[in-house]
C-alpha cells in the first residue's frame, strides 16, 4: 500500500490535527512539537488533505510502496534514459567483432579461412555467435577444408576472435614398395586376420608372442621361397591389461559451460533486481561492476558479467558402472587410443581407506596388434640353401 509521510508546519499545530479528525482521515503520528508534526498517511487520505484549504505548510519528506518507486523514475527520467541508452550502446559494442586474426603466415589458406568463416557468419563488424554457433563453425569449416587443415579453434578475445589452426601435411611420397612381414606388437590371443596380401601363418585363437610373424611376406612354392611380397593386412588379438584408481569418496566440480552474458541490475537494501535478465542460469559465477549509486541511499546500478557453470557431485562409493567404469575406461584409451574393443572386465580389488576409495580393474581387451618387420635384406637363395642342408 502506498504511504506518505509528511510534515506539516504552523502555528497551533493542534487545530490541524482537529481538522483531520473531523475529516476521518486515520493518520499515524509520528513526531510532534510546538510548530510542527510529522503523520503518515495512506495516499487516499493525503489526496483529501491535499484538498483542505489551509495556511499550513504541508510538506512531504518520505514516500513508501510501489509510489517511492513510481516517483523515483519521474524525477530521474533523464538519468533513467541516459542509462538504458549507455547499457543498450554498451551491449552492442560488446556483441560486436572488431577484428578476426587469422594465426597463419600462409597468406592464401588465411583468405580462404576468412572466407569461409564469413560464409558461415563469423565477420568483422558483424554481431558475436554463442558458443554452440562457434563450434557448428569450427566443425563445417574443418569438413569444407579436410585436404588443407588438420585441426581449427575460433578463441573469443574481447571484441576479437584468434582462430588458431594446424595445416595437413599432404604426403606426396610414394606409396612403399618394401617387402615385410606383419608381426605381433605384443602378446596375446588371436581374435581376427584381415588379410590383403601375403601368407597368413597363424589361427584365429593362437596364443603369440612378441615379434611373432602373423602374416609372412615371402611367397613360397613348396618348400622353396619364390618371391618377398608386401604383406598387408591387419591382426587383433584378446590383451590383458588392469587399471588402478585412487578417487575421492565425494567429488565435486565446478565446470564452466562456455554461456555467458552482461545484465543490468538494481541494488536495493543488498538485493538485485535484474532489468534485462529474462532467462536466469540455475548456477553461475558474476563479476559485478557499480556505474552509479545513490550517496545516501543503499541504491545502486550494476552492470554484471554471468558466466553459466554445471556443477557436479559424485559419489565415487557408489554405482560402480555409471561413476567409476567410464573412468577406468577413459584412462585405458588414454593409454592405448580410442581404437579398442573391451570385451569384459572384473573388480579385482576395492578398499575405501580414509576419505578414499582404492580400486583394481581387470580388463580384456580386443586391440589391433599389427606391426611390421623389414624383408629388404632378406636373402632368398641363402634361406632356401640353408633349409636344404637342414632337411
Amino acid at each position: 500500500m502506498n504511504r506518505y509521510v509528511l510534515k506539516i508546519t504552523g502555528k497551533r499545530i493542534d487545530t490541524f490535527i482537529f481538522f483531520l479528525v473531523k475529516l476521518k482521515i486515520s493518520f499515524k503520528k509520528i513526531k510532534k512539537t510546538k510548530d510542527y508534526i510529522i503523520i503518515e498517511v495512506t495516499e487516499d487520505d493525503y489526496l483529501k488533505i491535499e484538498k483542505i484549504k489551509t495556511t499550513y505548510k504541508i510538506e512531504i519528506i518520505k514516500r513508501k510502496g510501489l509510489i517511492y518507486f513510481t516517483h523515483f523514475l519521474k524525477t530521474r527520467k533523464l538519468f533513467i534514459v541516459c542509462v538504458i541508452m549507455g547499457y543498450l550502446f554498451l551491449t552492442l559494442l560488446t556483441h560486436l567483432i572488431f577484428d578476426i586474426n587469422v594465426i597463419e603466415t600462409d597468406e592464401e589458406l588465411k583468405e580462404t579461412i576468412l572466407q569461409d568463416l564469413e560464409e558461415y557468419g563469423l565477420k568483422k563488424y558483424g554481431f558475436k555467435v554463442t558458443y554452440e554457433k562457434k563450434e557448428q563453425i569450427e566443425k563445417r569449416i574443418l569438413e569444407k577444408e579436410k585436404d588443407l587443415l588438420e585441426w581449427l579453434e575460433i578463441e573469443e578475445k574481447g571484441v576479437s576472435y584468434e582462430v588458431k589452426l594446424i595445416k595437413r601435411i599432404k604426403d606426396n611420397i610414394k606409396k612403399e614398395t618394401e617387402p615385410r612381414h606383419i608381426v605381433a606388437s605384443k602378446k596375446g590371443i588371436i581374435t581376427r586376420i584381415v588379410a590383403e596380401k601375403g601368407e597368413i601363418v597363424t589361427k584365429k585363437n593362437a596364443y603369440v608372442n612378441k615379434g611373432d610373424i602373423l602374416i609372412s611376406g615371402l611367397i613360397k612354392n613348396k618348400d622353396n621361397i619364390v618371391s618377398k611380397t608386401r604383406a598387408i593386412g591387419e591382426v587383433y588379438a584378446e590383451i590383458w591389461y588392469k587399471v588402478s584408481l585412487s578417487l575421492p569418496i565425494n567429488y565435486h566440480e565446478e565446470k564452466k559451460t562456455g554461456n555467458s552474458k552482461e545484465v543490468l541490475e538494481i541494488d536495493f537494501l543488498n538485493n538485485n533486481y535484474s532489468l534485462t535478465d529474462y532467462n536466469s542460469y540455475s548456477h553461475y559465477v558474476e563479476d559485478e561492476k557499480i556505474i552509479w549509486y545513490h550517496p545516501l541511499l543503499p541504491l545502486s546500478l550494476n552492470f554484471t558479467k554471468k558466466e553459466e557453470i554445471e556443477l557436479t557431485n559424485i559419489d565415487y562409493s557408489k554405482n560402480y558402472k555409471k561413476n567409476i567404469k567410464p573412468l577406468a575406461i577413459e584412462k585405458l584409451k588414454n593409454k592405448l587410443g580410442s581404437d579398442i574393443n573391451i570385451l569384459s572386465e572384473k573388480v579385482l580389488k576395492k578398499e575405501q581407506i580414509a576419505d578414499k576409495i582404492n580400486i583394481d580393474i581387470f580388463f580384456k581387451v580386443e586391440e589391433n596388434i599389427t606391426s611390421y618387420k623389414s624383408l629388404k635384406d632378406f636373402n632368398i637363395e641363402e634361406e632356401n640353401k640353408k633349409v636344404k642342408e637342414e632337411s
